[in-house]
């Protein structure tokens, strides 16, 4: 499966077990799906994708979360990143204050 670069809507309905509208439905509502289209307007999904559905479909079945839970937990999920990346750049200045101290 990784190997393939793209894959169609058909292919992901059947990986997902997912009904073709209900994919297409995600689309338009969550934001953090980007999917590629052909000149004559096809969806491509790569494997990252795939990932991102997969993931809604669980967020939505398992975790019984809303569509706007779903763009609040990639949304957090994001700012979760930024915040971690801001928290070790404070912390190596400190560790190099520390050492300079010394």
């Amino acid at each position: 499966m990784i190997n393939k670069k793209y894959f169609n809507i058909d292919e992901i309905s059947k990986l997902l077990n997912e009904k073709k509208h209900t994919i297409r439905f995600w689309e338009d509502r969550i934001q953090k799906l980007d999917i590629l289209r052909t000149a004559s307007g096809h969806r491509l999904y790569n494997y990252d994708n795939f990932l991102t559905i997969k993931k809604i479909q669980s967020l939505i079945n398992d975790k019984k979360l809303t569509l706007e839970g779903v763009n609040t937990y990639f949304n957090s999920k994001k700012n979760n990143r930024y915040l971690n990346k801001n928290i070790s750049l404070e912390l190596r200045k400190l560790l190099q204050m520390l050492k300079s101290s010394i």
